[in-house]
């Protein structure tokens, strides 16, 4: 029989993994009451943002237990999302009960085998297609390709080093102009800037600003803000780390 701080562990890793994934707030809270009410909680109270979720579950006789999640890191999984969704519609129509559900979310926690060459090739792929699309030769196509791939290998272990995301996307910045420069020293032909848009292009943060006007719409002020201002600070450090390679190489005129 699910007991409730079993029923709390299975909604609170739901909804956290929701968050973390990149899901909408709203998205995380309506988990969370979805699957209370396919286990029979006859009340939550429950409020998530971008870096958290707070809720509380009371029974009929009115006992409540609460607890607070902090959400650490935030990243783009949609596969893991899905999953979560899929379990969530499991328990709110009384296909799954709350210990399988935690068992399943929690296998979908643990660390899965990442197919780093093929996020690498995607990045590297996406960066030159962009270098293209805004008038670049082929030979900005390659300079723009070797861009992506060599900042799609250092930003993972920034991440894993817990380095501050706004930092990670000015020295992706950063590294990007500085290989397109080098790059115009080994080939006079190569044009800056459609190097440079369209390798910072992948690391722009749209998945944000999409999720940010959708939370405020909804009326989720407080998580739209954060959002905003999330994807604010990331475009405004990717500029910082162009402009200051840039202006250290002597004011070249892309």
């Amino acid at each position: 029989m699910d007991t409730l701080a079993t029923t709390l562990d299975a909604v609170c890793l739901a909804s956290e993994m929701i968050l973390e994934s990149g899901g909408e707030t709203y998205r995380a809270e309506d988990t969370v009451e979805r699957m209370c009410q396919g286990l029979g909680i006859p009340k939550v109270d429950v409020l998530a943002l971008p870096t958290g979720l707070m809720l509380t579950l009371t029974l009929e006789d009115d006992s409540s237990i609460s607890r607070i999640v902090r959400v650490h890191s935030r990243s783009i999984d949609l596969g893991r999302m899905d999953q979560c969704n899929d379990i969530s519609r499991r328990v709110a129509s009384g296909q799954m009960s709350a210990e399988e559900a935690l068992r399943a979310l929690r296998e979908i926690k643990r660390p899965r085998k990442e197919h780093r060459f093929l996020l690498i090739a995607a990045s590297a792929l996406s960066a030159a297609s962009f270098t293209v699309m805004l008038g670049g030769s082929w030979l900005d196509f390659a300079v723009s390709f070797f861009c992506g791939a060599l900042v799609q290998l250092v930003l993972p272990p920034l991440a894993q080093m817990r380095v501050p995301p706004v930092i990670s996307s000015m020295f992706a910045g950063a590294l990007t102009t500085l290989m397109a420069l080098v790059g115009r020293m080994f080939f006079p032909a190569v044009t800056i800037e459609p190097i440079i848009s369209g390798a910072i292009m992948p690391l722009l943060s749209g998945w944000a600003v999409t999720n940010a006007m959708r939370d405020t719409i909804r009326g989720d002020l407080v998580s739209g803000g954060a959002r905003v201002i999330e994807a604010i600070l990331s475009v405004m450090m990717l500029a910082a780390g162009i402009g200051l390679v840039l202006s250290a190489w002597g004011g070249i005129r892309v």
